[in-house]
């Protein structure tokens, strides 16, 4: 009966029915346990891997570590009495090997979440046996923290490299050696001198550089690179192309072109799940009229029945738009639980916190994002509001001014420390925030938060018309709600008021919840500019119409005079004024009653240009 039901399993296991391989193992086990005569150590060893390595194909991961322990005794039984069995075993099922065994318990304790156990597994294998998937896995374990809270990056790096020594194509692996600092010419070099690099691959040099100028916070000069290989090369409209070249510009701040990638990409692959979550994080920048584009891309992943990481990030995503903030966390922690290093579920975490005003804990969050995307400017802007919120005028200066070192020729940054100093209550230091508005335009002329702050000094200097100007030809290029609402307020303000429903009319068309928008047309209702009511034709123009002028439209609820005041169109006004408290630090000048702690204006901004050459 033994050896039927041996030979049974055998069979079993070799046509890969590991569901009915582990109830016959177990009672063929439960046989010789109970009669040891019956059968010899060998084919005891050998229902144990059948069994071990079946629960491994069944995801059973307790169940096989339990008996992984049972078999590395044996096989120490078996090579200290010198068993010839184990060659003959180990050569017919090469997965039967002790380093293959230890990878597969490797991936069992990583699986139920016990990281440093996995590693500990790894370390037994001799670095001489060690296949380039477990230096992988040690290298992402180490890289991740090793379930002792910190990343060991010097032996991650060792790791990686070990694996592109063997396999100089693996692009995630070039892609960690770079995130933790290694120089790119050290990783070409470690890639072109590779044993195993085909020839005719002078592309992957190019991405190399891509990839350390995005990592070296030089996003716009990345995208350029990227650009190249799109260009110039057979790999245009690559899948793996397009997202990395859509990364570049998203981290740039360019959301138009990004957007246009991550289309491209998902139109490649509708499957890419990563692509829409991007998508939908560079499509909810800005307050729009798409949000039926978005339900559609929130339709494509919750038909999935298995959820992976980026599947939860998507959910948060939509539960931030829909302004369920707590719902929403919940969704980034289910994400985090199945990926720590999720790059945008550790930004969103800390969006989701500045919206529940729970300022501290963003602040952390943020923290936490830097250890993992240094390279974020999203990450230094979060920590920047969250200070403000907190009063913690020091610490908002400080993040403020290294961000302008770490990206020293990005307008993000030169109009983030330019809004900050036209909000200072201090004439001297408002005056200057022109020059940061000039070079960020010098940059990138249409970049359209420096555009904003550039017609705001305008219009503190005066020069109104100026400042209309500036606006109606970018909002020519760029139609954008928040644009059309800031030029119906100038307008207002000059006393034009059917121009200046014109443009409230165009901005609810955008984004019909608008609350300034909302406020604005209040304003103009209120104060008796009209004689007649003006409505909308069938062109879409303004035309008037006899009718007796109303009063007192409700102003829109949870809003003050002057809240309406502070820059909704900053990059992200949505996150930028998600909270009252942050946009009390902005319209406070970002600093102390006496704009003292922005003093050294002209300092900063030699080092900035001494920097830049």
């Amino acid at each position: 009966m033994e050896n039927a039901l041996f030979a049974n399993i055998k069979k079993l296991y070799d046509h890969k029915l590991y569901e009915c391989v582990i109830p016959a193992a177990k009672l063929l086990k439960t046989v010789l346990k109970n009669d040891r005569y019956v059968a010899t150590l060998e084919v005891e060893y050998q229902v144990q891997l059948y069994l071990v390595n079946s629960q491994y194909k069944e995801r059973h991961h307790r169940a096989a570590l339990r008996n992984f322990e049972e078999i590395t005794h044996q096989r120490r039984l078996m090579a200290r009495h010198k068993y010839n069995c184990l060659v003959a075993i180990e050569s017919s099922y090469p997965e039967f090997e002790d380093a293959e065994q230890r990878r597969r318990a490797a991936v069992c304790y990583r699986e139920i979440g016990n990281p440093g156990m996995a590693v500990s597994t790894l370390l037994q294998v001799p670095a001489k046996l060690r296949s380039p998937s477990m230096n992988l896995m040690l290298a992402r374990l180490l890289h991740q923290g090793n379930g002792f809270g910190f990343p060991n990056k010097s032996d991650a790096v060792l790791a990686y490299k070990e694996v592109l020594r063997e396999c100089p194509m693996a692009l995630q692996v070039i892609e960690a050696l770079l995130h933790l600092g290694v120089d790119g010419n050290e990783v070409n070099s470690l890639v072109m001198h590779a044993a195993a690099m085909p020839g005719n691959f002078d592309w992957l040099s190019t991405w190399i550089k891509a990839l350390a100028q995005m990592f070296d916070c030089k996003h716009l000069d990345a995208a350029r690179t990227f650009q190249t290989l799109q260009d110039t090369t057979t790999l245009r409209c690559n899948e793996h192309l397009m997202m990395a070249l859509g990364r570049c510009y998203y981290y740039h701040g360019n959301y138009c072109q990004a957007e246009q990638l991550f289309a491209a990409a998902i139109d490649t692959n509708p499957d890419n799940v990563e692509a829409i979550g991007l998508l939908a994080v560079v499509r909810g920048q800005e307050a729009s009229d798409g949000n039926s584009d978005m339900d559609r891309l929130y339709a494509q992943v919750t038909s999935d029945v298995k959820y992976t990481a980026s599947h939860w990030f998507v959910h948060a995503l939509m539960m931030y738009d829909l302004e369920k903030f707590e719902r929403g966390l919940n969704f980034v922690n289910q994400c985090l639980n199945a990926e720590p290093r999720h790059h945008e579920a550790l930004i969103l975490r800390g969006r989701l916190l500045i919206s529940l005003e729970r300022h501290k804990e963003a602040a952390e969050a943020f923290r936490t994002a830097q250890t993992v995307v240094p390279y974020r400017f999203e990450v230094y802007r979060g920590l920047f509001h969250s200070y403000l919120a907190q009063k913690r005028f020091k610490e908002a200066h400080a993040i403020c001014n290294w961000t302008l070192r770490i990206f020293r020729n990005s307008p993000r940054s030169l109009t983030m420390f330019g809004r900050t100093l036209f909000h200072s209550p201090d004439p001297k230091i408002k005056k200057t925030a022109r020059k940061f508005a000039e070079k960020s335009l010098k940059i990138d002329p249409n970049y359209t938060p420096a555009v904003a702050l550039m017609a705001d000094i305008c219009q503190l200097e005066g020069a109104t018309q100026t400042s209309i100007k500036l606006l109606e030809d970018h909002v020519s290029l760029f139609p954008q709600g928040n644009l059309f609402t800031h030029l119906g307020d100038i307008l207002r303000a000059q006393k034009e008021p059917i121009k200046a429903l014109e443009y409230y009319y165009k901005a609810l068309g955008k984004n019909p919840k608008c609350e300034r928008t909302l406020r604005g047309i209040s304003l103009l209702s209120s104060s008796n500019c009209f004689d007649k009511s003006p409505v909308l034709d069938e062109s879409g123009a303004i035309k008037v119409v006899n009718q007796p002028s109303t009063n007192g439209l409700a102003r829109p609820c949870g809003t003050s005079n002057a809240e309406w005041m502070t820059d909704d169109c900053d990059e992200n006004s949505r996150e930028a004024s998600s909270s009252p408290a942050a946009r009390t630090g902005q319209e406070g000048g970002g600093g102390s009653g006496d704009g003292s702690v922005w003093h050294d204006v002209d300092a900063e901004m030699l080092a900035i240009e001494f920097d830049g050459h």
